[in-house]
């Protein structure tokens, strides 16, 4: 990693990161280790001033190194800010609670368990970082070429993919006491309170992905794109289109959308109701559902 410093957020004070754009990498102190969980990760190894370090996650600050790296995802105290604070949080299986209420977009963890988690990154992690006014082709450079296990975006590596799948579905965990919400926010119809886009869990352990279009006749188009963006992070694909006070449901398995991170619905009105045709990638294994 040429070029990189390093930096030790138990000794060394945080004005030695600069205020600056550039691109970071997370590292295991010797000795450290990630959270168990079911599936173990294979954690590439960096030289950096003559050590060897396991690198585990890596980034970029688009304008301030310090703000990004240290303010956020070291003492930040808040996971919905840091996708790598959530994903060691979801390791650990710290309950999500909502960052505001009524937000159920932004997710992050109890005040004791944030505290829990910043204590370990301090006491576990060291930080590798490098100024750099362009950091993104770079990132993706080290993504591809590291395959650090805790990045989700913009990694195709084969090597690690089921552990990311199972991470994004620890990411993908309900917020406490969310699941009869949701329930009775789908009976009531209350459509302000419910997002576009969520994960939930199903019976069996499965993911299901949700997405909701709301089909409008007069947006000169009648194709809808559903994009998903990553199937490994669920299991079963659920798309809800409404029309005039009606809904009708879809579900595909993710082992049938690889390859793709949207799928496409055409729409045709029929008098005050309206019917769909999925695109020919998947219209044989998408099928209408009643819930």
């Amino acid at each position: 990693m040429v070029n990189f410093k390093l930096f030790d957020p138990m000794t060394m004070d945080s004005s030695m990161l600069p205020n600056v754009a550039g691109n970071y990498v997370f590292l295991l102190r010797k000795g450290s280790q990630l959270p168990k969980v079911d599936i173990e990760p294979k954690i590439p190894e960096v030289t950096l001033d003559g050590n060897t370090y396991q690198a585990i996650y890596t980034g970029i600050a688009s304008e301030n190194l310090r703000q990004r790296v240290y303010r956020t995802h070291f003492v930040g105290n808040n996971a919905s800010r840091s996708t790598l604070r959530k994903s060691i949080g979801s390791l650990f299986g710290y309950d999500l609670i909502l960052r505001k209420e009524g937000d159920l977009k932004h997710k992050k963890f109890k005040p004791a368990d944030e505290e829990k988690l910043t204590e370990w990154m301090m006491s576990n992690l060291l930080l590798a970082f490098v100024e750099n006014a362009d950091p993104k082709p770079l990132e993706e450079k080290l993504i591809a070429e590291l395959n650090p296990p805790l990045n989700l975006e913009k990694n195709t590596n084969m090597m690690n993919k089921e552990f990311r799948a199972l991470l994004s579905k620890l990411r993908c965990r309900p917020v406490i006491g969310s699941a009869e919400h949701f329930t009775s926010s789908m009976k009531t119809t209350i459509k302000k309170t419910i997002p576009t886009q969520s994960c939930y869990p199903i019976n069996g352990g499965k993911m299901v992905k949700i997405i909701r279009r709301n089909v409008n006749f007069n947006r000169g188009t009648n194709n809808f794109k559903c994009k998903f963006n990553n199937s490994s992070t669920f299991d079963i694909l659920r798309v809800e289109c409404s029309y005039n006070g009606e809904t009708k449901v879809y579900e595909i398995e993710s082992k049938y959308l690889t390859d793709r991170d949207s799928i496409t619905f055409y729409a045709y009105q029929n008098s005050e109701s309206f019917t769909i045709e999925w695109q020919k990638a998947v219209a044989d294994y998408i099928k209408e559902i009643k819930l």
